[in-house]
């Protein structure tokens, strides 16, 4: 394993001990793990986390790894870990939608470890990614034609969604209140079996509701009942 940047003699054996225990958990090969150095770099990534997000131990090394998630979640976990490095912390979660290999996306949560030396600085960072196994399914062309019962304002909903949009900037923006864009979303949640915000665009994605590659997120015209224009 590549070893963390450190720097005095004292922080040394504690990213000694890091790294220990950061192998030791490698050697788990079903866990989607990867260590990160202080400005969230990717370290060192196990066999399952590379079959999730796809590439190589040599073409992840030293890559930005909010670059592997979804537009719409990056900010949400920058904030999250700037957050714990605010209030020393050593710990934080959050759900997300990850990039796979050939275009797939996945929702999951993610539990991060910041390791701490005696200066409370950061000295590196374990993140472990549980995607959510009920998205992985490709659905079939009959399967995702049940879902095809969006109304424009459902879509639009589901686009600022995609994007990282909170309820308070849905409601301002489409001039609903924060319970009926709550309530449309849990309606969404029913349709599409999802059971959070990051697993329903995972999930729309998957359906082929969203289109791939379009940023900003757009729904495609052929989910919306009233077969107003969206992506194609």
């Amino acid at each position: 394993m590549t070893s963390l940047a450190m720097a005095p003699v004292n922080i040394e054996a504690d990213e000694s001990t890091y790294a220990q225990a950061a192998r030791t958990l490698f050697k788990w090969s079903t866990m989607c793990i990867a260590t990160l150095d202080p400005q969230q770099r990717i370290v060192d990534a196990s066999a399952e986390f590379l079959r999730r997000f796809g590439g190589t131990q040599a073409s992840r090394a030293g890559q930005d790894f909010h670059e592997l998630l979804h537009p719409g979640t990056r900010d949400k976990l920058r904030r999250k870990f700037q957050r714990a490095l605010e209030d020393n912390r050593t710990t934080f979660d959050a759900s997300i939608v990850g990039l796979g290999p050939r275009d797939s996306v996945f929702s999951g949560d993610i539990t991060g470890f910041l390791n701490r030396g005696d200066t409370h600085r950061v000295q590196g960072i374990v993140v472990i990614v549980e995607p959510d196994e009920s998205a992985e399914a490709n659905p079939t062309p009959a399967f995702a034609a049940k879902y095809r019962v969006l109304t424009d304002v459902d879509a639009q909903i589901l686009e600022g969604v995609a994007a990282g949009a909170s309820t308070i900037q849905l409601a301002s923006r489409l001039h609903l209140s924060r319970q009926g864009i709550e309530y449309r979303i849990s309606s969404m949640f029913r349709k599409l079996n999802a059971s959070n915000r990051a697993a329903l665009v995972s999930r729309a994605y998957a359906v082929g509701a969203l289109a791939v590659g379009c940023w900003p997120p757009r729904v495609k015209s052929d989910f919306v009942i009233s077969g107003n224009s969206k992506a194609s």
